[in-house]
């Protein structure tokens, strides 16, 4: 079976607030916008709203614990685990929750969407920085909304090499090393799983 939610996407790339940094408070903007919150504030753009908001209440948009207090604040439900699994991701999915996964897939660290996944079992994501590659990201524009990001299909090898990491190194070497009873097994992903 295979389900693909239709989650709205925002890119970090442009966002007029720390776009370098904001993967977190980009993520969790479209899992708000998923669940029709309300916009926040008056800027162009829902994402950077969000990030204020963030800023305003002093929460961590990169940590774990500071996301799940943001959207839960805002009325979402927020069921996190530090002990996450593919599997994990797959039933959420499939009972309408929407993932949010912190991953090395960059140097310091990103933050994604996970939306979905098709018949053979690869994830859909809304990855705010751009598509990611082994040899690195195909980053969107910072200037235009090109959206490279948007409902992107990443290997299942990819989420759980990048989300099990706790280094882009580390993450890299599970990618080019780890068997499909590894990257199925192992379950140390920092996952968020949001509903209504």
């Amino acid at each position: 079976m295979a389900v693909n939610h239709n989650v709205p996407y925002f890119s970090q790339e442009d966002n007029e607030i720390e776009p370098w940094r904001t993967c977190g408070s980009t993520s969790a903007a479209m899992c708000l916008k998923y669940f029709q919150v309300a916009d926040l504030g008056p800027l162009p753009q829902y994402e950077d709203d969000v990030k204020k908001r963030f800023d305003r209440l002093g929460i961590d948009h990169g940590a774990p614990e500071g996301i799940k207090r943001l959207l839960e604040g805002l009325g979402l439900r927020d069921d996190l685990t530090l002990r996450g699994s593919l599997s994990d991701i797959t039933r959420a999915l499939d009972s309408g929750e929407i993932c949010i996964l912190h991953g090395y897939w960059t140097g310091s660290g990103h933050i994604l969407v996970i939306r979905g996944y098709n018949n053979n079992g690869d994830f859909f994501v809304n990855d705010p920085t751009g598509e990611w590659f082994h040899a690195g990201y195909r980053k969107n524009s910072r200037f235009s909304p090109d959206n490279k990001g948007e409902n992107k299909l990443y290997s299942r090898k990819l989420i759980s090499s990048g989300g099990n990491a706790f280094s882009l190194r580390e993450a890299l070497s599970f990618y080019d090393t780890w068997d499909s009873s590894t990257i199925e097994s192992t379950a140390t992903m920092w996952l968020h799983r949001i509903s209504r």
